[in-house]
């Protein structure tokens, strides 16, 4: 078998193909076929040159779904202790032993090795790696509708402490991060969940996974989405304000949404450079919190994830998501169009390579 592995040799350059024969899978080791791969935004801040420059050619791609090609010696089960057998569907993570630890390889990992990127055909799992089965039942496509967007805000939530019974929930954001904790506040005990963002699309999926009040950027001014947020609140304020917008002015704007004694998470701001003035007064006297998160609290946030795409996956459309297939070939169109916010959740899925496959570039779901 041949594997096919998109490399990134250096920002501002193109992507390059290399190609070498699959091994088999050591000890401990784990072989999957790339089933499906998620694009997130990290993989457009990566071509950009906004993330430090890994000084050698790498694979890359860090959302991945596989099929279990080949099991190494000792191994049988996946990271939680469930049965695994060839053919069975797995979500994986490039962590090694902690979730924000790369693997034993590196990461993002040579592109000599290969290794759990998933931007290749044939990914190997070394044993330091995390993965989980995915339940009969559950679509694929129901798991990286989300990718890393989901435990990024199971993370984020748990370091905020969760969501208080009555609370409102402000989201700020509708990309998958923001979609994520969309769905996880609206399937909370919270009063209600509004969530700001743009284009339309993103509004419709937001209020169908779960917000009951959406807030279009475009036409509105920070004073006019602040007043909104007041008038649902009897002028008090939201309880919880989850930044995923991933832009810096979204900052201020999030810190002046806030009740008295409101917590405010920064999920999205986790790139570049910038500073931001705030009144550290009224922080202190209305007693708010600023908690920074980045990515899951722990790999429990992974396996989460599957077991939320497999209760909600159907009911709530999450395949739906996913606007954007692409072949592997067509790789920096996907990260392109997933960097200009075209997508709502943007896929590459290796299998469109092949002759007489279809489906491929851009697939409107809503």
């Amino acid at each position: 078998m041949i594997n096919r592995r998109r490399v990134f040799v250096g920002a501002g350059r193109g992507l390059e193909t290399w190609t070498r024969e699959v091994d088999e899978p050591l000890a401990g080791e784990i072989l999957l076929r790339t089933h499906i791969a998620g694009v997130c935004g990290t993989d457009a801040h990566r071509l950009r040159g906004d993330l430090p420059d890994p000084g050698q050619p790498v694979t890359f791609g860090h959302e991945g779904v596989g099929r279990v090609e080949a099991l190494g010696d000792g191994i049988s089960t996946d990271h939680s202790g469930v049965d695994l057998r060839v053919g069975d569907l797995v979500y994986w993570t490039p962590s090694g032993s902690r979730p924000s630890a790369p693997p034993s390889i590196g990461w993002p990992p040579p592109a000599g090795l290969g290794g759990p990127a998933a931007f290749q055909d044939y990914v190997t799992l070394p044993r330091s790696n995390v993965y989980y089965r995915i339940p009969d039942g559950c679509a694929p496509e129901h798991v990286i509708a989300f990718g890393c967007a989901m435990p990024t805000a199971l993370g984020g939530l748990a370091r905020l402490g969760g969501i208080p019974t009555g609370a409102t929930v402000v989201v700020q954001g509708s990309g998958p991060v923001g979609l994520a904790s969309t769905l996880l506040a609206g399937a909370s005990t919270a009063r209600q969940v509004i969530v700001i963002g743009d284009p339309d699309d993103r509004l419709r999926a937001a209020t169908r996974l779960g917000a009951t009040t959406v807030i279009p950027l475009v036409g509105t001014t920070i004073d006019e989405r602040r007043s909104i947020v007041l008038d649902l609140t009897e002028g008090h304020g939201a309880e919880v304000v989850i930044e995923a917008a991933g832009q810096l002015d979204a900052f201020d704007e999030g810190l002046g949404l806030l009740a008295e004694g409101g917590r405010y998470g920064v999920l999205g701001l986790y790139s570049g450079r910038g500073t931001v003035a705030f009144d550290p007064v009224r922080i202190n006297n209305l007693s708010l919190a600023i908690v920074g998160s980045m990515g899951p609290s722990s790999f429990d946030d992974y396996r989460t994830a599957v077991h939320l795409a497999a209760r909600f996956g159907e009911p709530l459309g999450l395949d739906r998501l996913i606007t954007h297939r692409f072949g592997l070939d067509q790789l920096e169109e996907a990260i392109a169009v997933a960097g200009r916010g075209e997508a709502i959740k943007a896929v590459v899925i290796p299998a469109l390579d092949a002759p007489g496959a279809d489906q491929r570039g851009s697939h409107p779901n809503d």
